[in-house]
C-alpha cells in the first residue's frame, strides 16, 4: 500500500464528530487543570500548627498508655487462668477440693473484667480567621 496524493480515506460523519468532541474534551481538561494549578500556587502553604502537633502527640501518648493498661490486664488474666488450670488439674489428679482458691481466682478475674482503662479527652479552643489560619 502506497500513500500518495491520490490516496483516499473514507470516514463517516459520526467518526469525525467523535474525534472533534474527544479533542475538545482533552483541550478543555488541559486548560481547567492549568487554572487549578495557578490557583493552588496563589494559596498559602498548609502548615501544621504547634497546637495541632501537640494534640496529636497527646492522643498518641494516651493511646499507648491505654494499650499498656490493656496488655497488663491481659497478662494478669493469663496468670490467673494458668493458676486456675493447674488447680483444676491437681484436683482431678488428687480428688481434693480447692474451692476457696478457685473462688478467689474467679473474684480476681471479675475485678479485671470490670476494670477499664481511664480515658480523657482534651479540647482546646483556637481562634481562626476566615481562611482557617490561627489568630
Amino acid at each position: 500500500m502506497k500513500i500518495s496524493e491520490n490516496t483516499e480515506f473514507k470516514i463517516d460523519i459520526k467518526t469525525v464528530i467523535g474525534i472533534i468532541m474527544f479533542t475538545t474534551t482533552i483541550v478543555g481538561m488541559y486548560y481547567t487543570l492549568q487554572e487549578d494549578i495557578a490557583e493552588a500556587k496563589t494559596l498559602p502553604p498548609v502548615e501544621v500548627s504547634r497546637l495541632e502537633y501537640e494534640l496529636k502527640e497527646e492522643w498518641n501518648e494516651k493511646m499507648i498508655m491505654q494499650l499498656k493498661d490493656q496488655v497488663e490486664m491481659l497478662e494478669q488474666t493469663q496468670d490467673i487462668l494458668k493458676e486456675e488450670v493447674s488447680i483444676t488439674a491437681s484436683m482431678i489428679k488428687d480428688g481434693t477440693e480447692a474451692d476457696g482458691k478457685l473462688e478467689e481466682l474467679n473474684r480476681q478475674l471479675e475485678e479485671l473484667q470490670n476494670k477499664k482503662p481511664s480515658t480523657r479527652v482534651i479540647v482546646k479552643e483556637v481562634k481562626v480567621d476566615k481562611k482557617g489560619r490561627k489568630i
